[in-house]
């Protein structure tokens, strides 16, 4: 009867609600349709029961004590970073809340996905142990990799220490219901023995977590032949709230979120607003790298968190305040590197310039319903023609399309031979963003393909107005070059969070096109159209939407070899109809269970190798900043392409170089005359038992520095064994000269 009570209270005041005009300046588009879904449900009485829907986002309040705004209305605050709020917010508050001048803004968008082509596009590369390659004085310890992913497996000996215990330090699980994780959702792993118990997280048909974890930081395996580039750093993971999670997953992480939320707080009603359901968005996600944050600071370590995920910007989504947060998180040994992504294959963008008029044909692919975006300050037209004889044409205004807040739902097709055989707007909402602009979203219907000449439907597509109109496509669905013509490093195809003015944005390069795999046949990428050596042709490519040139930087990420997990769910782990046993490289045994090593291709993938190496960096210096390793990758990084200019939107400033930045951070360039910023090509270079071993049998000369540039030794050897035993512990730098020039060149040691 209580509960009844309650119920009735509030479908009172939501339908109060519905009359208050809302704020479309204040809020992001996925809250703008939240509302318009809310309104419509609530207004066609069409179930027995009103709509009560809440939405994980984050909310600015004008500085001071306003946290009542949101309170006074139901919402519940999870955590803060400043005057910006992680907060549950319901649905019917949502326009109330837009008129209050306390909320500065409301933002949501839609999940992430994981930023690699598992099937369509290729795998493989160099192993991640190239990490064989890099400086041996400096591994990464004492400094916190943080991996926010999917398909985390705990057990596999790549994050296991030689004494066999976990190097994972946290991890964060919000799928498992029991409120005991951070801010009370999900499980907290902290020991050995959790982390085991656990084996892993929750999700068992993800392995992704798992291969980008053991790139960034994992632990030797197979006598070294693989390891992670910092494979002695901590390891903090969070279950990251990505696409594909399930409805028992979800059930799990609302349970959590009502018994926490319902801990001390007087509205009985609270639970309510999940009864029907609660939309969950990228919010999640910045929560998930805040927690590797919040640890590295209780253990007062530098930290480096990989993201290798996103999606697309789009005309009509605001990130305004996930890139203030990302400013806010980052600074001195506070570091984000996210993958770039995977979809420069698709030709997305076109812009009609002032009094001009775009005429363009737009393409898709057959099995997709596509969506496109525009974005304006001023009116303008669009008329729309199917490539397919018999068809007629669609014309549309800028003012035919309603606000996504408003009742009612914009369609309008053309028809051939019967009702099925259409092609149309499905839909269309237009937003008014916070600068101003008014931006649209249009879900289109194609025609029946096997009517097309080509294989792939198309529209001619005409924009005519005053003013500038943008348009967007969709990746990997709509375009404005043929499919079929394969297009390569196509502009604006970066994602966010990648795009956001403070992370480190990853492209990917190929090193590797072909390997064998486990059965031994030969894997062959055939999908990558560039040059080996060179950026891949599908690699996320810049500007951003607001002009800034991405990604930042670029690595390695074609056919890298990793850990796989082991807890994956029968039918996706090694089942005959797996799709992607062929891809398993090596295998090896541990504690009397297999593991494998398996091949993937992406900016997932070289954004870990990023993250290692900076890792190695923030040892060397851990006050970093993102700025400062900005300013390390335009002073060291390798150009693969001369004759390009560097900075630039399908490099960044190019190949990350981890033994130049090192030298660059520790002034080696400057301390010792003449010491090279390369190490030897040829050289193996190893310190055992207090003695430098060079695999060499010919004369070299080894000088011996400290880092401050004071020379401690020099000798010349031809059996490769320089003993330095009269050293005390500590990094040395080593400069090797030879009249071989693949045998000169410097390194660091580290004795102990």
């Amino acid at each position: 009867m209580k509960k009844l009570f309650y119920s009735l209270l509030f479908i009172f005041i939501c339908a109060g609600l519905q009359a208050q005009e809302a704020d479309l300046r204040k809020m992001s588009s996925m809250i703008a349709q939240k509302l318009h879904t809310a309104y419509k449900a609530n207004a066609l009485h069409k179930t027995d029961k009103r709509r009560s829907e809440a939405i994980f986002a984050l909310v600015k309040l004008q500085k001071g004590d306003n946290d009542d705004a949101l309170l006074s209305r139901g919402c519940k605050i999870v955590d803060r970073i400043g005057d910006i709020c992680f907060t549950m917010l319901p649905v019917n508050s949502i326009a109330e809340l837009s008129a209050d001048s306390r909320v500065i803004r409301m933002e949501a968008n839609p999940p992430m996905s994981v930023l690699l082509d598992s099937v369509q596009k290729s795998h493989n590369l160099i192993p991640a142990y190239e990490g064989k390659d890099l400086p041996q004085a400096y591994t990464g310890s004492g400094v916190v990799v943080g991996v926010a992913d999917v398909g985390f497996d705990f057990t596999n000996p790549m994050f296991l220490d030689k004494e066999g215990k976990s190097r994972i330090k946290s991890a964060w699980d919000i799928y498992t219901g029991k409120g005991e994780g951070f801010q009370g959702i999900g499980s907290l792993y902290t020991t050995h023995e959790e982390l085991m118990r656990a084996r892993g997280t929750c999700d068992t048909t993800q392995y992704h977590g798992t291969h980008v974890m053991g790139i960034a930081a994992g632990s030797a395996v197979k006598g070294g032949k693989y390891r992670g580039i910092a494979y002695e750093a901590d390891i903090v993971t969070s279950l990251a709230m990505l696409s594909g999670y399930t409805e028992d997953n979800l059930k799990s992480l609302i349970e959590d979120i009502n018994r926490t939320l319902e801990d001390g707080n007087a509205d009985p009603y609270w639970s309510l607003y999940f009864e029907d359901d609660l939309s969950l968005s990228g919010t999640m996600d910045i929560l998930a790298i805040k927690h590797i944050f919040t640890y590295a600071a209780e253990h007062n370590q530098p930290c480096v968190v990989n993201c290798s995920w996103g999606s697309q910007m789009r005309l009509v989504s605001d990130y305004t305040l996930a890139n203030e947060i990302f400013t806010e998180l980052t600074g001195p040994g506070r570091i984000i590197v996210c993958a770039a992504g995977n979809s420069s294959d698709t030709d997305i963008y076109r812009v009609k310039l002032n009094g001009e008029i775009l005429e363009t044909p737009l393409w898709f692919k057959s099995s997709m319903t596509p969506a496109i975006t525009l974005r304006s300050s001023k009116a303008f037209s669009i008329t729309m023609h199917p490539d397919i004889d018999g068809f007629g044409t669609i014309a549309l205004s800028s003012a035919d399309i309603p606000l996504a807040t408003e009742d009612s739902v914009f369609e309008q097709y053309i028809y051939k031979g019967d009702e099925t055989n259409r092609f149309g707007v499905m839909n269309a909402a237009k937003y008014i963003m916070e600068e101003g602009d008014t931006a649209y979203a249009m879900t289109l219907q194609l025609p029946d393909t096997k009517l097309n000449t080509y294989n792939s439907p198309s529209l001619n597509l005409k924009i005519e107005g005053e003013g500038a109109v943008e348009i967007m496509g969709q990746y990997d669905c709509a375009g404005f070059t043929r499919f079929s013509l394969n297009p390569k490093n196509c502009p604006y195809t970066v994602s966010t969070p990648a795009a956001y003015d403070d992370a480190i944005a990853v492209g990917f390069t190929s090193n590797r096109n072909e390997l064998p795999n486990i059965y031994k046949d030969t894997i062959k990428a055939s999908y990558n159209l560039n040059e080996e050596g060179k950026i891949v042709s599908w690699s996320g490519t810049g500007p951003t939407l607001s002009g800034n040139i991405k990604p930042d930087i670029s690595a390695a990420g074609y056919n890298i070899v990793s850990a796989y997990s082991s807890l994956l769910r029968k039918g996706y782990y090694f089942a005959e109809e797996d799709v992607y046993k062929p891809y398993i490289i090596d295998s090896l045994s541990y504690d009397g269970k297999p593991y494998y090593m398996y091949v993937m291709s992406g900016t997932s993938m070289s954004a870990p190798v990023v993250t290692g190496i900076i890792a190695l960096w923030l040892q060397a210096d851990p006050t970093l900043t993102p700025k400062q390793i900005k300013e390390l990758f335009a002073k060291t990084a390798t150009h693969p392409e001369e004759d390009e200019t560097y900075p630039n939107n399908r490099y960044g400033y190019g190949v990350i170089d981890a033994y130049k930045g090192l030298c660059e951070i520790l002034n080696l360039n400057t301390n010792i005359p003449d010491f090279s910023d390369r190490q030897p090509q040829r050289l193996k270079i190893s310190v055992d038992n207090k003695k430098l071993m060079l695999n060499t049998n010919t004369e070299v000369t080894v000088s011996i520095y400290s880092l401050n540039g004071h020379l401690q030794r020099r000798t010349t050897t031809d059996n490769g064994v320089v003993d330095l035993s009269d050293l005390q512990p500590a990094v040395y730098a080593v400069q090797i000269n030879s009249d071989d020039p693949s045998a000169t060149g410097s390194t660091l040691i580290r004795l102990q």
